[in-house]
């Protein structure tokens, strides 16, 4: 898979959740706005307004009260929309076409930015350029992740490492954080449509605990081993759990 194509990949990924993302933005799992008409142009008035009205709220204000969305969410939704505009405006100029003229409002639809990156990534053929994308996709599809909760492939876990210390080039003197959650078949495609098959509940799946570090455990305490690191499948877990304890 070419540098281009993955960060094709993940705009169709950030575009398959952004309705996810935008309806977390609303409090409760059962608000009766959930079922509104509004169209696209109403709500982002709305969203707005909630903006406006949360920051300019004093403790003092008659009548403040809680806002009726998630102000971190639609922080969210207006860095990402301003993400998306950017892609498509440098994408445009590095391959010599018009540059789209910037969102109406911080929350419009990222959608036509984001088809408009992926048809000039169809044709840009610089890849330095191309590599810049890639990274503007990669930290886009983090923040999406990270919001919602998902269980992302490359999830670094806070634990040291009991056999490594958490030896690295960058940290000869240990301590670093070397064990990654790492679904060694996430780069295949889903068989069921969906944009990202480490989501998908029925596609096969082979998560493992992968130490990055320095790491040579004795072979008895190695499950399996991935690109020269040592890894534990998940029903090792429990196994590695009382390891980390005794070596606390």
């Amino acid at each position: 898979m070419n540098i281009a194509t993955r960060a094709k990949d993940d705009l169709k990924w950030i575009t398959a959740y952004w309705e996810d993302l935008a309806e977390s933005r609303l409090p409760g799992t059962a608000r009766p706005w959930r079922q509104t008409t509004l169209t696209p142009t109403q709500l982002a008035a709305r969203d707005q307004a909630a903006y406006e009205e949360r920051w300019e709220r004093t403790i003092e204000a008659l009548g403040a009260s809680p806002a009726p969305v998630r102000i971190p969410v639609l922080d969210l939704l207006n860095d990402l929309m301003n993400d998306a505009y950017a892609l498509a405006y440098h994408l445009a100029e590095a391959s010599g076409e018009q540059a789209p003229e910037p969102p109406a409002t911080p929350f419009s639809d990222p959608a036509p930015y984001i088809a408009a990156a992926q048809t000039h990534l169809d044709r840009l053929d610089d890849p330095e350029v191309v590599s810049w994308a890639l990274d503007q996709t990669r930290s886009m599809v983090a923040r999406v992740a990270a919001s919602l909760a998902l269980v992302y492939d490359g999830q670094r876990l806070d634990v040291e490492c009991p056999w490594c210390r958490g030896v690295t080039p960058e940290t000869p003197a240990g301590g670093a954080r070397t064990w990654q959650v790492r679904d060694l078949l996430g780069g295949r495609a889903c068989r069921h449509g969906l944009p990202d098959r480490r989501f998908c509940g029925a596609c096969e799946q082979f998560v493992v605990i992968v130490c990055m570090g320095e790491c040579e455990p004795p072979q008895k305490s190695v499950g399996t081993w991935w690109h020269g690191h040592p890894c534990w499948p998940v029903y090792e877990w429990d196994w590695l759990a009382k390891r980390i304890v005794q070596n606390a």
